[in-house]
């Protein structure tokens, strides 16, 4: 069960929003940038897709758009996030193409000077913007990174789904329905997901419409109208799937981001 004692928000600029946390326990979810979080006290075990492990005080963990993760600190754990967009990663890495797909390899980095640079630049009591963006650089730069073409795979499948929702195109989103959209078995889809994505396709949809709604939360659109704009049924809808994958309400969002 997802328990968040307190989170907040800020908005750096479009390609890079920041959000600092209180948590003991994240249930499976997913976000739509890349995620690079910044333990500041405490220990928690996090799960992934791609990798688990325990992280401690001083490490920075790093998630791919779409990567679904959890994590329990048994206690409570302090932290920041930080969500640069595709953009932003083109500052720190080579560029990619739009047929191919850029992937941090890089799972966990150990307290060092990079890691210890960017906690303290996000630790000072006035946000030094250009201190944290610099700092984000050169941990992203000591990062591993794979670039791969789409084929048939899980992640693929999975991304095909994002967009087809991002595009807001998709009528129906019953399992059956959606693999006759993006051309696979349904009994294959729901095993890729399963056995990759690590939740059924339907957890999977509404979690990247949570997504597109913090998109649209960031560019200044009010809640109903988001609510609206995503597809939930209404803005209580909306505020049950959001608490789900980030533990507050999208209004703690707006607020942040409206300052």
């Amino acid at each position: 069960m997802t328990r968040v004692d307190s989170m907040t928000f800020a908005l750096q600029h479009a390609d890079l929003l920041r959000a600092r946390a209180t948590a003991a326990d994240f249930d499976l979810h997913l976000h739509g940038t890349y995620s690079v979080v910044v333990v500041t006290n405490g220990t928690a075990h996090i799960w992934s897709s791609r990798w688990n492990r325990t992280v401690r005080a001083g490490d920075v963990f790093f998630f791919n758009p779409f990567e679904v993760h959890a994590g329990s600190a048994g206690g409570l754990a302090r932290y920041h996030v930080l969500y640069p967009s595709e953009a932003f990663l083109d500052s720190c890495a080579a560029a990619v193409r739009p047929d191919e797909i850029r992937a941090i390899r890089t799972e966990v980095m150990t307290r060092s000077r990079s890691t210890l640079q960017l906690a303290d630049a996000l630790a000072a009591p006035v946000a030094d913007d250009a201190r944290i963006e610099e700092s984000l650089r050169q941990v992203l730069r000591e990062c591993d990174f794979s670039v791969e073409s789409p084929g048939s795979t899980s992640a693929s499948i999975a991304r095909t789904v994002c967009d087809l929702v991002r595009r807001d195109g998709l009528r129906s989103t019953r399992t059956d329905d959606l693999a006759r959209e993006i051309g696979v078995n349904p009994s294959h889809l729901v095993r890729s997901f399963r056995k990759t994505i690590g939740i059924p396709p339907q957890t999977y949809v509404r979690q990247v419409r949570v997504a597109r709604a913090r998109e649209l939360i960031c560019a200044g659109f009010g809640l109903n109208d988001v609510a609206q704009m995503v597809r939930f049924s209404d803005q209580p809808h909306l505020t049950r799937e959001f608490k789900k994958v980030f533990g507050v309400p999208p209004g703690a969002l707006s607020r942040g981001v409206g300052r």
